[in-house]
């Protein structure tokens, strides 16, 4: 149940954020997060923190955004989650301000 809490907690998030409720989609990305990390999962917590990035990053927080992407890469990369490691690289591209 505390996972599937967090789950919800990361989408209702997502759905804000989706929304432009930047606030509050960081106070329950920030939640899951927290429960994520509490309970070891990796992937999940990874997940979250790209999250978070993104809603730095339409919040006008690029270096915010930039450090947690480089987290979650590292993450990411420990649990061969090729796919999504490359997502996040175009995110960080966007955090910089580059495009290639």
């Amino acid at each position: 149940m505390p996972r599937a809490r967090a789950l919800l907690e990361r989408h209702r998030g997502r759905a804000l954020r989706g929304l432009g409720r930047l606030d509050e989609a960081q106070e329950h990305v920030e939640r899951a997060l927290t429960a994520f990390r509490a309970r070891g999962e990796a992937y999940n917590t990874a997940r979250a923190l790209t999250d978070l990035a993104e809603i730095r990053l339409a919040g006008e927080e690029p270096a915010e955004a930039l450090s947690l992407a480089d987290e979650a890469i590292r993450i990411l990369s420990e649990e061969n989650a090729d796919q999504h490691v490359e997502y996040l690289r175009r995110l960080r591209e966007r955090c910089s301000g580059r495009r290639e």
